[in-house]
């Protein structure tokens, strides 16, 4: 693991899995990372996710100043990374927590604008390409209902429910070239149980959208059995249970 990057991002993704953020944090902020084939996104993708994780942290225990700092360090892209974002990659989960922080320390301004980037934000670029609808889709809608706008809000939910379950039923392909895929998997990665697992996320965040905890709890479950080792649905899944 000390020799190799890919591994050393492997231990920090279980670091995170498990509820280790700070040894997460600490691992993907003091090593040298290189570009490899196949890890794109990879160091940056656990750097955005331990410190989003601390920060909610602090906001549940209310050290908002502590939560700030972790939600505009997730903005950026450490040099240590040797990877920068994507300028078409959507950003609103950051941006919804940087509103609520904003707004629960009286910066109603600040607040609003994070929320209203998180709200109009188009798309989302993922594996090279543009999608209409993500997991970031429920950012823009939850900060729709932080604006006001609750009717726009149910809406997006709607469509995202619309989108995921047509996506579980669609065939899957890689309509790209590439050369290799985000993946340490030694053999032929299942593309179709794949694709209905991310259906069934979407659906989750959709149906807890629409203030269906239920049935969003049994969904991220039902990812979570599929894939133990989905960043999102464990954390969603430890945000929403009872």
């Amino acid at each position: 693991m000390e020799q190799r990057h890919d591994l050393s991002i492997e231990l920090c993704a279980l670091y995170n899995q498990t509820g280790h953020h700070e040894k997460a944090a600490q691992l993907v902020g003091t090593r040298k990372f290189q570009p490899w084939e196949g890890g794109e996104g990879g160091p940056l993708g656990q750097h955005v996710r331990s410190q989003l994780a601390l920060g909610r942290a602090a906001v549940a225990r209310q050290d908002f100043a502590a939560a700030r700092s972790h939600f505009e360090r997730a903005l950026t892209s450490p040099h240590n990374l040797s990877e920068a974002k994507h300028l078409l990659a959507n950003q609103s989960d950051i941006n919804y927590w940087l509103g609520c922080v904003c707004a629960a320390t009286g910066d109603v301004k600040s607040a609003r604008c994070y929320w209203s980037a998180a709200a109009n934000f188009k798309g989302d670029f993922q594996e090279m390409s543009v999608r209409v609808f993500s997991e970031m889709t429920y950012y823009s809608a939850v900060s729709r209902e932080k604006l006001g706008q609750r009717e726009k809000a149910r809406q997006l939910f709607r469509g995202l429910l619309a989108y995921s379950t047509k996506l579980q039923k669609e065939p899957a392909k890689i309509d790209y070239f590439a050369t290799s895929l985000p993946t340490m998997l030694l053999f032929d990665d299942d593309l179709q149980f794949r694709q209905e697992t991310t259906a069934l996320f979407l659906q989750a965040q959709a149906q807890l959208g629409l203030g269906r905890k239920t049935k969003a709890r049994a969904l991220l479950r039902t990812v979570l059995h599929r894939d133990a080792n989905h960043a999102l649905a464990a954390d969603f899944l430890r945000e929403v249970q009872p």
